[in-house]
Formats: structure tokens, C-alpha cells, sequence
């Protein structure tokens, strides 16, 4: 599997522990760029915990590269130009993208087999993640993607019971019903992953979940997305 950064914020530097890049050769600004030479900047990850997985890191170098993506002629198949041209040797690829629309996520999509939504369950995250369906519909039009990604479906983190808004936008109150709407529309609902300290403590220190805390309820929240990812690669 390799993890690649389509996020100026870097969280992908944070998520698996890997310093922070110094320079941009070091990051997908490198396989964005004009003379990309097919080599990806690909760095091991947890490899005293598993084996192939590798990341392609993002950060503040993508804010630069951004401009440049702008004035080029294909600048929103940039990546999908690369993984065809340079193809990754892993079966997976997943591609983080920042939390708000922006250039990346164009970049993203037309690379992409798939997209999974992720959001917390209060009126704000909900309301930017149908906005986010709506451009995902749009933008697959425009960029007339073919095959089209899908929607893998929608993944509901940090949701407390102790919560009004929460309970009512997850089925407490019908008319506030997310996983209505969303049974309504034909989009996966993945099973809820509730707010816990061990996974902001386990992102905090480089980890995923089930190897800071492997006894922690929450990672069966990820099984059905992990199955659902390796079906994709199946087909």
C-alpha cells in the first residue's frame, strides 16, 4: 500500500511519524512538477510493524506547487498522468486530501477509483460533506473522468453518545436523520468511529490505532472500510 499527500498541512507527516520533508524533491511537489522523471519520493512506513507500505509526503511544499499546477495545460491529471506514466508497485493507493475544497482535490479525484467522505456528526462537518458530494458529481462531470470514481461511501468520526447533536444527526431525530439521507441517496454509511483519547494520542505519536491500543474497541470501526478498499482492488 502506498499513502500519498495531497495535503499542504502535512497531516500525512504527522499520521505516520516520518520527519517533516526539507525540500520539496522530497514531496508529491516532485511528481507534480513539469520534469518528473518517474521516480517517486517514496519513504517506509512502520516498517518495524509491517511490510509495504510506503508514503509519498505532502506539507507546505504543496502550497507552491499549487500556483504552478494553475498555469499548467493539464494541471488538474497531473497525478493521474504520473501513476500512468511511473506506475506505483503497491495494490493500494490511498490519497489524503485537506479537509476543505481546494486545488488538490481536483488532482485527487482524477486519479482516484474511489473517494471516502469523512466527517464528524455535528450540523457544520454535515452540511460541507454534502457540499463535497455535490462537487464530487460536478467535477467528475467537468473533468470528464472515465471511469468515474465512485462514492465508497461516508465515515462518521468522533461521535459521542453524551451528545445531543450528535445522537439527533445520527438517528435520534428523523428529521435530522444522516444515515436516512444518506440510505435515501444510495451512499454507503461505514460503521461509526466514536470519539476516543487513544486515537488522537495514537495519530499524535505516528501510530494507527491498532498499534498504539490493539484491545481498543474503535479499530473494528475500520474493518468494513479496510474490506471495502480491498474489494476495490479485487474488481
Amino acid at each position: 500500500m502506498c499513502l500519498l499527500g495531497c495535503d499542504p498541512n502535512g497531516s500525512l507527516t504527522l499520521f505516520t511519524g516520518l520527519p517533516d520533508p526539507e525540500d520539496a524533491a522530497a514531496t508529491l511537489d516532485r511528481v507534480l512538477s513539469p520534469d518528473f522523471n518517474g521516480q517517486w519520493p517514496l519513504f517506509p512506513v512502520w516498517r518495524d510493524r509491517v511490510s509495504g507500505l510506503d508514503a509519498c509526503l505532502g506539507g507546505l511544499f504543496l502550497v507552491e506547487a499549487a500556483k504552478r499546477i494553475d498555469k499548467e495545460s493539464r494541471g488538474s491529471y497531473l497525478l493521474a498522468d504520473a501513476m500512468e506514466d511511473a506506475p506505483l508497485p503497491h495494490d493500494i493507493v490511498l490519497i489524503d486530501c485537506p479537509g476543505t475544497i481546494e486545488r488538490y482535490h481536483e488532482v485527487a479525484l482524477a486519479a482516484a477509483s474511489a473517494v471516502l467522505v469523512v466527517i464528524r456528526p455535528v450540523d457544520k462537518d454535515i452540511d460541507a460533506g454534502f457540499k463535497l458530494l455535490d462537487w464530487i458529481y460536478r467535477a467528475r462531470k467537468q473533468l470528464r473522468l472515465k471511469p468515474a470514481p465512485e462514492v465508497l461511501g461516508i465515515c462518521i468520526n468522533g461521535y459521542r453518545k453524551s451528545l445531543a447533536m450528535h445522537r439527533d444527526n445520527m438517528g435520534a431525530d428523523p428529521e435530522r436523520s444522516l444515515p436516512l439521507a444518506l440510505e435515501t441517496m444510495g451512499i454507503e454509511l461505514f460503521p461509526t468511529i466514536r470519539e476516543t483519547a487513544h486515537l488522537a494520542n495514537a495519530s499524535a505519536n505516528g501510530l494507527p490505532l491498532g498499534a498504539w491500543r490493539s484491545g481498543e474497541d474503535a479499530n473494528r470501526s475500520f474493518v468494513a472500510i479496510a474490506r471495502a478498499i480491498m474489494a476495490l482492488e479485487a474488481v
